[in-house]
Parts: C-alpha cells; sequence; structure tokens
C-alpha cells in the first residue's frame, strides 16, 4: 500500500516488516545533491500524518533540525538540561556534569551519527590519565548521551555497546587523616596565627561535617541553649566558580542534628555575637558572600606547607576533606560504635562508614580483642592451663 502525498512531499505506506505504518518525507539533500528523506513510524496511517505535518511545520518555520547533524555535545548537554529542568538533578549536581563533559571535549563536534566504536575507544584510552572516578563519569556519560540518541531513532545501533571503560592509569594516593601529632601542630598553627577560614577548618574537624555542609550554614541553624548544629543543606561551585545553595545535604541521612563540643560551642558563641539581623550565613567572604569550598581548600594547603604540617613518612595524602576523616578517627580511637559514627558522618549506610574507615577499625582491632580476653578471664570464662 502505498499512499502519495501532495507535491511529492513524502508517502506514508504500511512497513510489512516492523508492523507499523511509516512516512518519509524530504528534510534536506545531501552533498552530492540526492534528497534526504526522513522516516517516521507510528501504529496507524492518521499518527504518521500528524508526524509528518510537525516536521512540515518545523521546516517551515526553520525549526527543523537535521539528525545527522545532531553532535555529540549537542544531545549531551540536552540531557543534562532536561534533567536539571525536570527537577531529576540538583543545579549543583548539574554544574558538577558541564565540568565532566568539558573533558569530551576532543569529540565535541562528531555527529552521533557518525560516531564509530574505534573512534569512541580510542578516546576514552586517551583520558587515562585522569583519576578512576572521573574515568567512570565520562563513561557513563557517553553511554547515556549514545542510549538516549538510539531511544531517539538518531542512530540506530548503538557504538557504546561494546566499548569498555579502561582502567585510570593516574597514580593515586589514600586520603587519610591527621595523625594525633599533625593535628596537634595543626592546631597551634590556626589558633596562634592571623590565619583565614580558621573558624571553619576547626568546625569540620571537630564535628566531622563536610566543608560544604559547614559553610551553607545559617544562623538559625545554631541552637547556643541545646548546644547543637542542625545540618540540612551543603554549599557547592556553581557556574563561573560561584557558591551556589543546594536546598538539602549530600544524601538524605546527610541532614541531621550534631552536638557542638565545648570548642565548637566556643566558636559559635563568638561569631554570633557579631551577626546583624540582616546576615543570613554565618560563613562569608569579605564582602559578605557565601564561601566555596575551593577557597578554604587552598587556605588548607597554605597552611600545611607554611607550618610543617604533614609528616611525611606516613603513607596517604592530606587534602581539606582530611578534616572529616580525622574527627571519624579520634572517635573510633576513642571506642566510639560504627552505628553512631554513621548517624554523626550522615552515611547513608553503615558499609560506607566501615569500608572509608576500616584501616583505623582494624588498627584497634587486637586492642578490643584484648578487652574482650580480660572480660572473660574477671569472669572466670576461660580454661585453665
Amino acid at each position: 500500500m502505498n499512499n502519495k502525498r501532495p507535491n511529492g512531499d513524502g508517502s506514508i505506506f504500511f512497513d510489512n516488516s516492523k508492523g507499523k505504518w511509516k512516512g518519509l518525507i524530504a528534510v534536506g539533500y545531501y552533498d552530492n545533491g540526492r534528497v534526504k528523506r526522513k522516516a517516521v513510524f507510528g501504529d496507524t496511517k492518521t499518527e504518521v500524518k500528524q508526524k509528518l505535518k510537525q516536521i512540515e511545520l518545523a521546516i517551515a518555520t526553520d525549526e527543523y533540525i537535521d539528525e545527522s547533524t545532531v553532535t555529540i555535545y549537542m544531545l549531551a548537554k540536552q540531557v543534562q538540561d532536561d534533567k536539571l529542568n525536570y527537577n531529576e538533578i540538583k543545579q549543583s549536581t548539574y554544574f558538577r556534569n558541564m565540568e565532566t563533559l568539558k573533558i569530551l571535549a576532543p569529540i565535541y563536534s562528531t555527529p552521533l551519527q557518525r560516531a564509530t566504536q574505534t573512534q569512541l575507544k580510542d578516546f576514552l584510552l586517551n583520558q587515562q590519565i585522569y583519576s578512576e572516578s572521573v574515568l567512570k563519569k565520562v563513561y557513563a556519560m557517553l553511554k547515556a548521551v549514545f542510549k538516549e540518541a538510539q531511544k531517539r531513532n538518531i542512530i540506530k545501533h548503538n557504538p557504546m555497546d561494546d566499548v569498555r571503560r579502561p582502567k585510570s592509569t593516574k597514580q593515586t594516593e589514600r586520603k587519610r587523616a591527621f595523625t594525633v601529632d599533625e593535628q596537634a601542630r595543626f592546631i597551634k598553627a590556626l589558633t596562634e596565627n592571623d590565619i583565614p577560614y580558621t573558624n571553619e577548618m576547626l568546625v569540620s574537624m571537630f564535628t566531622g561535617m563536610r566543608m560544604g555542609e559547614v559553610t551553607a550554614l545559617k544562623v538559625k541553624d545554631i541552637n547556643l541553649n541545646f548546644k547543637t548544629i542542625c545540618v540540612c543543606r551543603t554549599m557547592s561551585k556553581g557556574a563561573k566558580g560561584k557558591a551556589i545553595e543546594s536546598t538539602s545535604t549530600k544524601t538524605f541521612a546527610g541532614t541531621r542534628t550534631l552536638p557542638m563540643t565545648p570548642d565548637v560551642e566556643r566558636i559559635f558563641s563568638e561569631l554570633l555575637q557579631f551577626k546583624t539581623d540582616r546576615e543570613e550565613y554565618i560563613f562569608t567572604t569579605a564582602a559578605g558572600n557565601p564561601l566555596t569550598t575551593n577557597q578554604i581548600n587552598m587556605q588548607f594547603k597554605r597552611v600545611t606547607e607554611k607550618f610543617d604540617i604533614i609528616d611525611h613518612t606516613v603513607k596517604g595524602s592530606l587534602s581539606l576533606h582530611s578534616l572529616r576523616h580525622t574527627y571519624a578517627t579520634r572517635c573510633i580511637e576513642a571506642g566510639m560504635q560504627p552505628k553512631v559514627l554513621q548517624t554523626l558522618l550522615g552515611h547513608t549506610d553503615i558499609r560506607i562508614t566501615l569500608n572509608t574507615y576500616c584501616d583505623a577499625f582494624n588498627s584497634f582491632q587486637s586492642e578490643n580483642i584484648a578487652k574482650v580476653n580480660d572480660y572473660m578471664q574477671n569472669l572466670g570464662l576461660t580454661v585453665s592451663a
């Protein structure tokens, strides 16, 4: 069956191989002058006619986009834009994904229909200089883009189907906590010198809060009467490096109420004395703007280098996030139960706590076993030699 459309614009017929109605419409010309046609499908002839009319209207109003010209960058960005607009991801996640998208620059302009398995494989192999986590994000983004392209019928076959994610060649040291001596030197440096962001770093180290959670604290989150801190949002880096507030924490479990130690209570008591009713955030720049973690991270590096804080004989690397690790490690050393620590750190699963701080837990295994042995002996529950 074949039903020609007016002026030779296209045709509608039943495609027996697909069991659907099919419509063809001219949408342009190839470089060799041949007519380029687009195919649409539907369960009924009426459905196909409507689809063809939509394409005709788009062509007439210069809004039609030739699918053969849709590039990797165009669809990758549209996928992220859609997720943001439909509130599927937070704005902070969107900006992080935009940073990942920049890594695809070498294949930005490649039309999706011309991308090959070999090209994509070579591209990924050239990204092995990045960390394993970055590689995972890049690979996942490419998989999502071509899956969406196939879903939209831009491509018939997905070239990413048989492309594996390569392993990173980047040598990375495991992030660690301060030793007791390093922590003592760090506290001494902060408290005896005029160092920017001292309070932010001390709060993180004495509460285990992520730095983004610290910089997102508002005056209303601090209760000096009950000596508690309400952690209910985080601050992230947005466009052009500006700080943007997320209305929730990194995870659902991240929303929590933390008790204040005397040191933390003293810090907030002093800070709140100078806050006016108009000021919302506790920690801000000199101009009163929200802080980004990057600003504090640079200061952390300066302090550890200038005051010779780091013991380079200890394996592992230190970063601003080590302040959180340090808090957790001291808690473990003091005998805190993993479940309690999980709640304080805002982990969604206790396995995250155990896996992240397994070295700290293991280092105190012998000490705990010795306590059990002493307890059993005191109860007389041993076999005499």
